[in-house]
């Protein structure tokens, strides 16, 4: 409505980073120097499973995008464990001698009802914070205090019928977290054909393309879901 002489476009600044792996916050594999270096981000990208395929091995030697979900979110938890009890060992003698006056024990106690929660296997984002409370978490930028969308990445034959096995499963899952996430499925097999054929023949050949499989490309979509904020990317 305005119509300013410029346009600045939204930006979107993705960052991929290795697989969690079950014991990745206490060391396993990549995952701990990863999910010391991601705390910075505004969100997270979830890209998880949803095929099968014989050819494409999975390092829990079977598919089952719950089950990865769950780990994942269960070392995103210890990660954010190890946090507050880093902070609680640090900062303890401080609150013993009352220093620091009413502020810093009320974000000492913050901290104490994260770790209770977090054990209780509840993720920051899932509970209700008070004003004062929310600036202790930004301060700490807890992995379960970001916003998240599950991306899944079904077959072309899935995504072309709109629906696999799977989708109903993560729903469910995502519904139960209490945190008003979004699921979108997609194929990284078709959006590569749509890709080629964009890169052999330009938009038209795209168009073309999608109009001969009667269905859309689903990257304008995660893209302008991330808007909102999501700055990393996280896959198994």
């Amino acid at each position: 409505m305005y119509k300013p002489a410029s346009e600045v476009p939204a930006m979107l600044t993705i960052t991929d980073i290795a697989g969690l792996v079950k014991g990745a916050a206490e060391g396993a594999g990549l995952g701990n120097a990863f999910l010391s270096h991601i705390k910075a981000v505004d969100g997270i990208y979830h890209v998880c499973r949803g095929f099968l395929d014989k050819d494409v091995t999975h390092v829990e030697d079977s598919v089952d995008p719950v089950r990865d979900l769950e780990i994942i979110h269960k070392e995103l938890r210890n990660k954010d464990i190890e946090q507050c009890k880093n902070y609680i060992t640090s900062n303890k003698g401080m609150i013993e001698k009352k220093l620091g006056g009413k502020e810093k024990l009320a974000e000492f106690t913050c901290i104490q009802t994260v770790l209770a929660k977090l054990e209780e296997g509840i993720d920051v984002r899932a509970c209700d914070w008070e004003s004062k409370e929310i600036d202790v978490l930004n301060m700490m930028q807890f992995l379960t205090a970001k916003p998240m969308i599950y991306l899944v990445n079904i077959s072309k034959k899935a995504y072309l019928a709109k629906g696999n096995k799977f989708l109903p499963l993560i729903h469910e899952f995502v519904e139960k977290r209490g945190c008003g996430d979004l699921v979108i499925p997609f194929s990284v097999t078709f959006e590569q054909e749509a890709f080629d054929a964009e890169a052999s023949g330009g938009m038209k050949a795209k168009q073309e393309f999608l109009k001969s499989n009667g269905t859309r490309s689903m990257i304008p979509k995660i893209i302008k879901t991330g808007y909102t904020g999501l700055h990393l990317i996280h896959y198994l």
